[in-house]
């Protein structure tokens, strides 16, 4: 009888534990249920041209506007289109699949891709506006500051398609690496340095902007007395004549065109002049030719470049 009755009240405390366990199971279920419910499948956003707009909390199909779609590569999201694929970016590879929408912009292809973001680069240009009316009909759409510095700007990205986290662990792992690159080519303080660019017939000298942004840091270069002046004023670049480029030479000189392109003849017929042999940077073997494909901001230009940058200047 006592055995009968120590099954019973078994049976009775196994199939109440079980119950209770269902309805944990249950409870658990409605609650992440409830938790995912209670995320926002949508956000209002003030974007850098003052405009609010209503953006996707986590966007699944991005075309972006401008030069610097590796700024969505680092933060692990692919593009589905860009209007700057002519670029000969050094992650060039890393692009393929992404459709051109070209520029001016073909709009029906940015229709087809049915995008659920878009991002434009803001310049200032006088079309800007009128650029993003057009593409707000088509997706919401979020203007950015290009000409930012590339750690402002990849949180700014990152912030608005939903990525932050991603954008702190990529500055984290930069500057460790970038502490390491500096030690290894060990520049003395105050060392400067300038970046001319042979573009189209014509030389234009970097403020900060582009490589600059890899150059100019705490452990690296500092700009040149006229560089900075450009800094100081706001300007990216300035066209400049062949007869004042020594003016703005650091002591460091980094020269860049196009590889196989008439950009290249016209920066190695200048690197064969007197001008150019006349820098003081040139004749203590501090001036380097570059390809045109470093000059770029984003975080994966950025990071590659420092493992480019000690062989460009022949410390290994």
């Amino acid at each position: 009888m006592y055995k009968k009755h120590a099954r019973l009240v078994l049976l009775c405390f196994l199939l109440l534990s079980v119950s209770a366990l269902a309805a944990c199971g249950s409870n658990a279920n409605n609650e992440s249920a409830a938790s995912n419910a209670e995320q926002p499948t949508t956000r209002v956003y003030k974007d850098f041209s003052g405009h609010e707009v209503t953006i996707p909390t986590n966007p699944q199909k991005i075309v972006i506007l401008g030069d610097i779609p590796g700024d969505l590569l680092a933060l692990g999201i692919k593009p589905a289109g860009n209007d700057w694929l002519g670029e000969p970016y050094v992650y060039k590879s890393e692009l393929e699949g992404v459709v051109d929408i070209g520029y001016p912009h073909n709009m029906e292809k940015v229709i087809e891709l049915a995008p659920d973001l878009i991002l434009q680069a803001g310049y200032g240009g006088d079309d800007e506006e009128k650029i993003y009316q057009d593409m707000s009909k088509i997706a919401p759409t979020v203007v950015f500051n290009r000409d930012a510095v590339t750690y402002d700007r990849i949180r700014e990205v990152a912030d608005i398609v939903g990525k932050k986290q991603v954008a702190e662990d990529w500055i984290t792992s930069y500057e460790s690496k970038a502490k390491a690159t500096w030690e290894k080519i060990g520049l003395k303080p105050g060392e400067t340095a300038t970046v001319y660019l042979s573009l189209a017939g014509d030389f234009y000298v970097m403020g900060h902007f582009s490589l600059t942004m890899s150059l100019y840091q705490p452990q690296g270069f500092s700009a040149s007395e006229k560089v900075q002046a450009l800094i100081d004023k706001a300007e990216p670049f300035s066209l400049i004549s062949r007869e004042v480029l020594p003016d703005f030479a650091g002591d460091h000189v980094f020269l860049l065109s196009a590889p196989g392109t008439e950009d290249e003849k016209a920066a190695k017929a200048l690197i064969e002049s007197p001008l150019w042999k006349s820098i003081p940077a040139v004749k203590n073997n501090h001036a380097y030719l570059a390809s045109i494909s470093w000059n770029a901001s984003d975080p994966i230009t950025m990071e590659r470049f420092l493992d480019e940058l000690p062989k460009i200047m022949g410390i290994e």
